[in-house]
């Protein structure tokens, strides 16, 4: 069910970043802001109710969030980057997630893993031969590219391992059965 989940969100942020750049960015850069206030807030609210000791760590990760926004002041688009860098770290680890469970099912690492790869980098190709314009922004071209085609194949991969077939041993040869894989 999470690779149903996290492909959905891929493909939506996928087709987002392709279709809507710059208001993409724009969002992110919101978020950030939203995230940077709650931040401080909640570090300054550790900082009073702790004790004496701790309060100082707390005053500091305050002070940092509070460096970290006012530079964004003065460079906005690369702050935005860098969390939009920090969001594709967590799309990474979830990727690495569905190459791992692909792994573990011996028929989907050698069609999705590749496919996945190749899928993304034809649609990056052909994104950048028949519209140069998403050139213009090429970070979130190539981000929203491989987010829509990796989410594309992880619903491929939580719809295959939902349903995935198991030889059971009480059976003719050649006899398949469908269960889930948590009802072995």
């Amino acid at each position: 069910m999470s690779c149903l989940i996290q492909g959905v969100i891929g493909i939506v942020f996928g087709l987002l970043a392709l279709l809507v750049p710059d208001i993409t960015l724009a969002t992110f850069y919101a978020l950030f802001w939203v995230l940077l206030a709650v931040g401080i807030a909640g570090f300054l609210l550790l900082a009073i109710t702790s004790k004496s000791d701790d309060s100082i760590f707390w005053f500091t990760l305050s002070a940092v969030l509070l460096v970290i926004g006012a530079f964004s002041f003065f460079a906005p688009y690369i702050v935005a980057i860098i969390f939009l860098l920090l969001i594709t770290g967590v799309a990474v680890y979830s990727g690495f997630f569905d190459v791992t469970l692909a792994l573990t099912h011996p028929k989907t690492k050698y069609i999705l893993i590749p496919g996945m790869f190749i899928a993304g980098g034809v649609l990056l190709g052909g994104l950048i031969w028949y519209f140069p314009i998403v050139s213009k922004n090429l970070f979130l071209t190539v981000l929203g590219s491989f987010a829509l085609v990796f989410g594309l194949f992880s619903i491929l991969l939580g719809w295959y391992v939902q349903d995935e077939v198991f030889e059971s041993p009480g059976e003719q040869p050649g006899q398949r059965i469908w269960r889930k894989i948590n009802e072995k």
